[in-house]
């Protein structure tokens, strides 16, 4: 179970380099960039407009008329689309500053590091969410007048919320929650079929394969859950942050424990005061958010498989 001592400002806003950030930009105008992203990055967003409002910052929903345009946080260094979109932003507003909301800067896929080292974007402020992707940060040697920090994920900003609260009160107990993900950020290693040339025939057979992987993966993981909870126990298996926003809560709420490798079906769990059983990713995404922002009010069983 959780344990929430303090309040929203003392546990975020007191130490957090994001918050500080924005309270001495206050009187800017931001622009709060949407990207592609699942119903976890949606906490993300809602956690963003709370701090905006508390802090009370002026927003635009015309980017030409900010101050700043503001990237909300997520995982922006391992999905190209998003990427994209920034090079987007970059190139159609050049001289608005340009600030990434604590993020996880991570991965070896996509060459985010050379594309934040040669941008002449007007880069204002970037913020990680982990140690690691902090100190991947500082190792890029960056101009001194773009300022690097290590904040919290926006989504925690929803912590002593009202509608949080509305929703740990309509929380139930109803079966245990499986939720784990099936793409490159898992902690199935990539088949080397993926090398291949993506003829139409090769494509197909190795999405079958892919399929059968991950299905052979998520089944060990579901006979890990049972050793935990006992053979007896109802347990469903939803990729819950897949879902619609509305679905994805009540699914998280609904349950008595949630066994996860999605970072924000753990903090919603956590928000709702779950217990939460958390298995590894490709990376340490997980872990490193529950150092810096989780283990000092929360408990997070992790999960090694």
């Amino acid at each position: 179970m959780s344990i929430w001592p303090g309040s929203f400002s003392d546990m975020f806003c007191a130490n957090d380099p994001f918050v500080k950030f924005l309270q001495a930009r206050k009187g800017a105008r931001v622009y709060l960039k949407p990207y592609v992203g699942n119903s976890g990055d949606s906490l993300i967003w809602m956690g963003n407009e709370m701090l905006l409002n508390e802090l009370g910052v002026t927003r635009v929903l015309d980017p030409r008329k900010a101050d700043i345009i503001l990237w909300p946080g997520g995982n922006p260094t391992m999905w190209q689309s998003n990427l994209d979109s920034w090079l987007e932003s970059w190139r159609m507003f050049p001289a608005t500053e340009f600030v990434v909301a604590p993020a996880t800067f991570q991965g070896e896929a996509l060459d985010w590091r050379t594309l934040l080292k040669t941008t002449n974007a007007r880069i204002g402020a970037i913020f990680a969410r982990d140690t690691e992707s902090y100190r991947n940060l500082q190792r890029l040697e960056l101009p001194h007048k773009i300022i690097i920090g290590l904040g919290h994920d926006p989504a925690f900003h929803l912590k002593d919320s009202e509608w949080v609260a509305k929703h740990r009160e309509a929380a139930t107990s109803e079966y245990i929650l499986a939720s784990f993900r099936r793409d490159h950020e898992s902690a199935l290693k990539r088949s080397s079929m993926e090398n291949y040339s993506k003829t139409w025939l090769v494509s197909s057979i190795f999405s079958r394969y892919q399929h059968l992987r991950y299905s052979k993966f998520h089944l060990f993981r579901l006979r890990k859950i049972r050793q935990i909870c006992g053979a007896k126990s109802a347990v469903i298996e939803r990729d819950a942050p897949l879902m619609s926003f509305e679905v994805f809560v009540e699914t998280v709420r609904r349950a008595s424990q949630v066994h996860t490798d999605r970072l924000h079906c753990m903090i919603m769990a956590l928000l709702l005061g779950k217990e939460v059983f958390a298995y590894p990713t490709a990376y340490a995404k997980l872990e490193g958010v529950y150092e810096h922002s989780i283990k000092s009010w929360a408990i997070v069983h992790f999960v090694r498989t």
